[in-house]
This record gives structure tokens, C-alpha cells and sequence, in this order.
């Protein structure tokens, strides 16, 4: 038996921009991406056989082939032809249906994990499994801050981009990306098909103005409106920060999750002491991160 076991980072979305809407009703997306010090565990154990089995402790997340790191085991051994029976076990804190990736990161240590079991598949064919599965999983395949366009499958990663750091409010909601995407539909009835937002900068505009420590960031999220529409809670969560001080304040991924982005961790670190104990949402203390999966 081979064993594994990988820290699976969530994520935060700085921007997040809805290019358009494909003839097929998919949505063509633009965000730059950050992966954060805030990790689910993944245990893989694989050896000859048959079969998938899924155990997970923690939250509570679905423990059967609709999981996402179900799928991608399933896909991973479709693809390879090899005869393995596969074990996964998740140590689970990202909150699922937080826009954090929870899901598409444990998604892809699977695929991560199991290549470094075998070494069966390149990384190009891994990338191609990963934007088969779901939105963001292709980014955490290679989990540094990056611009993702298309459906989260076509990764560029960013080269001396800022680290930053992070508090993350995370409501008691889980929320249904369709759901979100499909209020954005009715918010924009006629969004032309392929085609760029031309109201906003270009991307190396807003990936300069990252890097300039003068600006202020340039955070955006196109979801944010539909998501208050349905969860005026959300806007809720985003005047707490705001009260304390922050600046940079912005709904991650299709939420539920704020965050207020600090360019000097001391400032993240006192906006957590004040809010740490509410009973009413977690909050969580998270920095940016360079790096690939981290092996323990």
C-alpha cells in the first residue's frame, strides 16, 4: 500500500469578472486567484485492486461519488487504466459552499496525490482532468496566485505577485453557486455572448495595480450583487469589516465568505482578535501563499 497525505488550501478571489455567457448557458469567467494558509487535510492510500471509498471528519461533506474528490479519483483512474483500489480520507475546515474552493482543492490533492503515488500522467493531463470536474479545481492543481479565464480551466500563474494576508468572516450559509449565477442571469438579462467586459481595466492593468504597495487594491466581484440579492446577510457581514477599519473589503467566489485584505499582517491579526469569539460566523486569520501542495 502507498499512503499520502496533502494540505488542500482554500482560496480567495481579489476579482472575479463574468466575460459573458457561452451558446451553451456556461458562464466565461476572469479572476485573479490567491491560495491562503487555511487547509483541509488529505490523507490517499492506493494500492492493487478496485474501487473508491471516501471518509471524511470535521464538517460534514457528502461522502459519495457526488464529492468532488470522488470524482476526481474516479477520473484519475479511468484515465490512467490503472487497477488501484483508492482510500480518501478528509480532515475537513474550509467551510463547503463558503466560495473558499474547498471542494475543487480537495479535488485536486486527489489528483495531485495520486500522481505522486504513481507518476502515471503528466501535468498537462492533469490540468485536462481538472477542468472536467469543476470550477477552480484546474487552479489548485498548481495552487499560486494566478489569473483563471474561461471556466476556471485556463491558468496563468503570476510571477512576484504580493503576498497578502487576510481576515475571512464565513457566515453560518451555504450557498449554492447555480443559485448565485442564475440571479446574476436575471440581474443581466442580455449579456452579449464571448465578449469582453470592456467597462473595466484590462487584466495586466488590475495585475500591475496589485503589485503597486502605494494603491489600494483593486478587489471586484461581479457575483457579489446577485449574492446580496439573495443574502442581504452578506452586506451585513461586509459592514462589520468595513466598521473596523478595513479598506479592502469583498465577497469571495459566489460567497458566502467577506474577507478584508491587509497589506501588513499585524493589521490582519488585530481585526481578528476583536471579532474571533462571535458566535454568529468564524472568522479566520490567513496569508497568501507561494507554493505547490505541501506534503506532511
Amino acid at each position: 500500500m502507498s499512503t499520502i497525505n496533502l494540505l488542500s488550501p482554500a482560496k480567495i478571489n481579489l476579482t472575479l469578472e463574468i466575460l459573458g455567457v457561452r451558446p451553451d448557458g456556461y458562464h466565461e469567467l476572469r479572476s485573479i486567484i490567491q491560495p491562503i494558509d487555511f487547509f483541509d487535510e488529505v490523507r490517499i492510500e492506493a494500492e492493487e485492486g478496485g474501487g473508491i471509498t471516501l471518509e471524511s471528519s470535521g464538517i460534514e461533506i457528502p461522502e459519495g461519488s457526488d464529492n468532488l474528490a470522488w470524482k476526481a479519483a474516479e477520473k484519475y483512474l479511468g484515465e490512467s487504466g490503472l487497477p488501484l483500489s483508492v482510500k480518501i480520507n478528509i480532515k475537513k475546515r474550509i467551510p463547503p459552499g463558503s466560495g473558499l474552493g474547498g471542494g475543487s482543492g480537495n479535488a485536486a490533492a486527489v489528483l495531485v496525490g495520486l500522481n505522486k503515488l504513481t507518476g502515471a500522467l503528466t501535468e498537462e493531463k492533469l490540468l485536462s482532468i481538472a477542468g472536467g470536474i469543476g470550477a477552480d479545481v484546474s487552479f489548485f492543481i498548481r495552487p499560486q496566485s494566478a489569473v483563471a479565464v474561461g471556466m476556471g480551466e485556463k491558468i496563468t500563474l503570476l510571477r512576484d505577485f504580493p503576498i497578502f494576508y487576510y481576515l475571512v468572516l464565513c457566515p453560518k450559509l451555504h450557498i449554492s453557486t447555480e443559485e448565485i449565477y442564475k440571479k446574476w442571469d436575471e440581474l443581466n438579462p442580455s449579456p452579449e455572448e464571448n465578449s469582453l467586459n470592456a467597462s473595466g481595466p484590462d487584466i495586466e492593468e488590475r495585475v500591475s495595480a496589485f503589485r503597486d504597495r502605494e494603491k489600494p487594491p483593486p478587489l471586484g466581484n461581479d457575483l457579489e450583487e446577485a449574492a446580496i440579492k439573495l443574502y442581504p446577510e452578506i452586506n451585513s457581514y461586509k459592514k462589520i469589516l468595513s466598521s473596523m477599519g478595513a479598506k479592502s473589503v469583498m465577497m469571495t467566489g459566489s460567497g458566502s465568505s467577506v474577507y478584508a485584505l491587509f497589506k501588513k499582517e499585524d493589521e490582519a491579526v488585530d481585526a481578528y482578535e476583536y471579532l474571533k469569539t462571535s458566535p454568529t460566523f468564524k472568522s479566520i486569520l490567513a496569508g497568501g501563499i507561494k507554493g505547490w501542495h505541501f506534503v506532511i
